[in-house]
């Protein structure tokens, strides 16, 4: 009879150990959210119409309805997106215009506030744009603003900090 006892208590403490590793915290699934978006938006072969498309709707979908991108320190001003739709837009002109894109974000700083979060990170972008010869890098600082909607996290504007090939 003790052993029974035993062996529920056993599972029970293992299950209790265990739970945590299984399930991610808040702040993985927001790394692993700008992961997704990270991957998604690089551009490592030549897309077809239907390929850029779906790309396109894939990075849409981990967005706001509404989006606001605070550009000024980079000298481009507010940007407001007032949905999905015209951000699919932007989007797929941009990736028009792009023929190779390699990103990485390095050195993510999280800080949850409730269903808020905002994520401080390094982001690098070398790639080529049609047309123009060479390639293009830039290095910059940005915080990421994210808000959970339907208990998924999603981004809802960024605001750029700093331009790091500036001195």
């Amino acid at each position: 009879m003790l052993s029974r006892y035993w062996l529920i208590a056993l599972a029970g403490v293992v299950a209790l150990i265990a739970v945590p590793l299984f399930l991610s915290t808040e702040e993985e699934q927001i790394l692993e959210q700008l992961e997704r978006i990270r991957s998604l938006a690089e551009i490592t072969s030549a897309e077809n119409g239907i390929q850029q498309l779906s790309r396109t709707r894939e990075i849409a979908r981990q967005f706001s309805a509404h989006t606001v991108f605070d550009l000024t320190s980079a000298g481009y001003g507010i940007t407001e997106i007032p949905s999905r739709q015209e951000l699919e837009q932007k989007i797929l002109s941009g990736r028009n215009r792009i023929i190779a894109l390699e990103l990485s974000l390095d050195e993510p700083v999280v800080h949850i506030e409730g269903d808020t979060a905002r994520v401080r990170v390094r982001g690098t972008a070398l790639g080529s744009i049609r047309g123009e010869q060479g390639q293009f890098l830039d290095i910059h600082t940005i915080e990421v603003l994210l808000g959970k909607e339907d208990g998924d996290w999603r981004v809802s504007g960024a605001t750029h900090l700093r331009d790091e090939r500036q001195p």
